[in-house]
């Protein structure tokens, strides 16, 4: 990624872990009537601030989304702790929050394709 800038490729690193994070939703929603399944969580914003404030793209390269297995709410009587409408809410944040990088991303991109050309 040499010759990209920082934001740009702490940009491009959140959107490949929000990818990341869309699956294990997608994952957990097509699983919501699965018996004995619990929903899939994945965190990365903790190591990916830590990277931005150290201002090291090095760091960016070494982070992975942590999955963990949580429960939406108490399992129900066939095993299952999967909220449909919590796994849809947050589905649709994720959705908006990488869309809103890959505007920011593409804008960044156009205004350095106005200085070069």
């Amino acid at each position: 990624m040499k010759g990209i800038d920082f934001s740009m490729q702490v940009l491009s690193k959140a959107m490949s872990l929000r990818l990341h994070r869309h699956s294990a939703i997608a994952g957990n929603i097509a699983n919501a009537d699965t018996p004995g399944y619990r929903p899939k969580a994945v965190s990365f914003e903790d190591k990916l601030q830590q990277a931005v404030e150290s201002h090291k793209a090095g760091r960016l390269d070494s982070i992975v989304g942590k999955t963990e297995t949580v429960d939406d709410k108490a399992p129900r009587l066939d095993g299952n702790s999967v909220s449909a409408d919590k796994q849809m809410a947050e589905l649709t944040e994720n959705a908006m929050i990488y869309s809103a990088s890959a505007e920011f991303l593409k804008r960044k991109m156009s205004m350095i394709k106005r200085v070069i050309g």
